[in-house]
């Protein structure tokens, strides 16, 4: 009968064994992905098309979303690596504070993806964004192809986003041979505040309060600003006389376009860009080499953080269709 009973516990400890183990071998990979606020368009989407790829790849996402409030954003991320997830994707709310994110997250091993917003002065492992400097070119040839000479007010992103510090650096850049020949006259240059429609809104109505009516062009952050700035123009009757530039493709800078009341935007072709940070996130979590991915380098005031990054698009009236409707990214009832 003892003879009977080891056996009986030899059996009930090996199926308690193979219980744990078999409980371990099913807990799905989990990726945490933060970004600032559900008020931006292209942030929702780029969270979905991020988490359908994870999904088709058997793995799972927590999306959180912090109201452009850094100290929420962190507070849930702490919450994101209490739970043990196995890697984390954050687009900043704020750059600079982030990067206790990424010391949090690095003390328990999991690594970090920076997605849109560089987070400076950390280790991050890994970077996707598009091309800001392309972006500032893209927004420049379109301001110049409507208004090629003239004033123009440049009112750019949130200061202390470095997509915004490019952003400026580059559309600068590509003025600069029209300012030198005396084309193009900047009567006014600024970032705005966390990209807020409503500041730029009231930065323009101060341009014109100092300066007059006398604009030709407004070179703007992206859709969401341009459309406050053009409902301001639209006050003084001056719509589709300014040549406006935006970003993103939103679907109030579509509709602008169509309309005449903006000159361009730039699209991003979001769903390449988020399937492309899902891919190498989901590489990063199972503690493979990412090197096949770089595609650029980006130093963060610490170090050259491994950079892929994804070109975009200039849309105008005359290509509209063929880029957002054709794709499949928008249907035609969505911006006409």
């Amino acid at each position: 009968m003892k003879k009977l009973s080891g056996i009986y516990w030899l059996v009930f400890f090996a199926f308690v064994l193979l219980t744990v183990s078999g409980c371990k071998e099913e807990k799905k990979m989990t990726i945490g992905f933060l970004y600032p606020s559900d008020l931006t368009e292209r942030y929702n989407k780029e969270s979905s098309y991020f988490e359908a790829y994870a999904a088709k790849h058997d793995v799972d996402v927590i999306i959180k979303t912090a109201s452009y409030d850094e100290s929420l954003q962190i507070e849930i991320a702490r919450e994101l690596i209490e739970k043990e997830i196995d890697a984390m994707v954050i687009i900043a709310v704020n750059v600079n504070t982030a990067a206790v994110i990424v010391r949090e997250a690095h003390n328990e091993d999991i690594p970090v993806m920076a997605y849109n917003r560089m987070i400076t002065n950390s280790d991050v492992d890994f970077f996707v964004a598009c091309d800001n400097d392309l972006i500032g070119k893209i927004m420049v040839d379109g301001a110049l192809k409507k208004s090629p000479s003239g004033n123009y007010v440049i009112l750019g992103g949130h200061k202390f986003d470095k997509n915004g510090e490019e952003l400026q650096k580059a559309v600068k850049k590509y003025l600069k041979p029209s300012v030198e020949s005396g084309s193009v006259n900047i009567v006014y240059e600024t970032f705005i505040e966390q990209w807020t429609p409503a500041i730029a809104a009231f930065e323009l109505e101060k341009v014109i309060s100092l300066y007059g009516t006398d604009i030709d062009a407004a070179i703007v952050g992206y859709d969401g600003m341009a459309n406050a700035v053009i409902e301001v123009l639209e006050k003084y009757d001056l719509e589709g006389k300014v040549a406006v530039t935006g970003q993103d493709a939103e679907v109030i800078g579509c509709k602008n376009i169509i309309a005449g009341k903006q000159a361009v935007t730039v699209f991003h072709p979001l769903k390449t860009l988020a399937e492309k940070a899902a891919e190498i996130s989901i590489e990063m979590a199972k503690g493979k080499n990412t090197k096949e991915f770089v595609n650029s380098s980006e130093f963060n005031g610490q170090v050259d953080v491994p950079t892929h990054r994804v070109n975009s698009i200039a849309v105008d009236k005359d290509n509209i269709d063929e880029v957002l409707i054709k794709s499949g990214f928008y249907k035609r009832e969505d911006i006409y």
